[in-house]
């Protein structure tokens, strides 16, 4: 099986594939190789990713749902069952992340001498998408225009959140310049907020200093941390929340954002962040305005627009992604949400390959 890879402007980062892995493996014993994934990039290299019995497959006729990431980092969940020849079968899921990220020119399954079959549904290739702004307030991000208001509110919670969306977006700036430039617009954004609250005018002095400092590195990890050490120098004393034990609700939305694919409720995050379960529901509620469980749907649903925007990723690939355990219950707070339908959203991407 051999499959030329789809033109994209950025670089391969994993591939998921969906298929049975594997049927006819009696007799196989655990760890042996029944098959490899042999990848060609465009610059000629290459590398294979081998499926071995009892760790990345297992025998597709025993339905038992499987979920693990094997000691090469490939993420396996069983999303389903088929009919194959009248005998239900378990549907797999693989996450498979590249050795090193490459244009990906084609990719070929090879199955070796073990005798087992495979039956591969389709094959989804992650591209590295273009660097955009980090303060582009969408998917529960803060915007740019948001950080006057955050300042003057003195809201610790979402003006931490804007900080580590501004050192991810340095970090991941597509050169130096680009950091630099980042940075000053950041701290110009929050000294202009801490000016029209009556700050003193040496803030402008501050500014300069900083942007002398900035032009001084020569990496994107100095530029961060000499920009954020600028930053919460012209915020302390402002905004003390900052500088004390961190707070647990900042963490809960932390905690929500690295893990919408699992199942968390308002007792689990509760007890990761040190609160008994009605302290935190009513601290959570004053603080984002929204119950727990609405605001897990909210960061689920947007997370999942963002994805189905790629147009690269079936729908119900994503609302595993994001946590949603059937299609229908997905679909229906999808459409109530953004008045289409994920499909919808998803082919009027029009990167959509079917």
């Amino acid at each position: 099986m051999a499959i030329d890879a789809p033109r994209s402007e950025g670089p391969a980062v994993a591939l998921t594939i969906l298929g049975v892995s594997a049927l006819f493996t009696g007799g196989v014993p655990e760890g042996q190789v029944l098959g490899h994934w042999r990848l060609t990039f465009a610059d000629g290299r290459t590398e294979e990713h081998s499926l071995r019995m009892g760790v990345h497959a297992a025998e597709a006729t025993h339905l038992e749902p499987r979920s693990l990431v094997t000691d090469d980092g490939v993420k396996v969940r069983t999303v389903g069952v088929m009919d194959v020849g009248g005998e239900a079968v378990r549907l797999d899921l693989f996450d498979i992340p590249l050795h090193r990220p490459g244009h990906l020119r084609s990719l070929a399954f090879h199955v070796e001498e073990a005798g087992a079959s495979f039956l591969w549904c389709d094959v989804f290739v992650a591209v590295e998408q273009p660097i955009v702004c980090p303060f582009r307030g969408q998917g529960g991000r803060v915007s740019i225009e948001e950080i006057a208001t955050i300042v003057r509110q003195r809201d610790p919670v979402r003006l931490e959140r804007a900080l580590e969306q501004f050192s991810q977006g340095v970090l991941r700036s597509s050169n130096l310049d680009e950091a630099k430039g980042l940075s000053l617009l950041f701290l110009g954004a929050i000294s202009a907020a801490l000016l029209e609250t009556g700050a003193p005018r040496s803030l402008h002095l501050i500014q300069l200093q900083a942007a002398r400092e900035l032009d001084e590195q020569s990496s994107k990890e100095e530029v961060n941390a000499s920009a954020m050490k600028w930053i919460r120098g012209v915020l302390e004393g402002l905004l003390e929340p900052l500088n004390r034990t961190p707070d647990p609700i900042q963490q809960a939305t932390r905690i929500i954002n690295e893990n919408l694919a699992e199942d968390i409720d308002d007792s689990e995050l509760a007890q990761r962040v040190g609160l008994s379960t009605s302290h935190f529901r009513a601290k959570f509620r004053a603080q984002m305005g929204q119950p727990v469980a609405r605001y897990i749907m909210a960061m689920r649903l947007e997370r999942a627009n963002e994805m189905l925007k790629t147009g690269g990723i079936p729908v119900h690939c994503v609302a595993s992604a994001v946590g949603f355990r059937t299609l229908p219950h997905f679909s229906r707070c999808f459409t109530q949400r953004f008045g289409m339908n994920p499909t919808q959203v998803r082919n009027s991407s029009g990167k959509a390959t079917g």
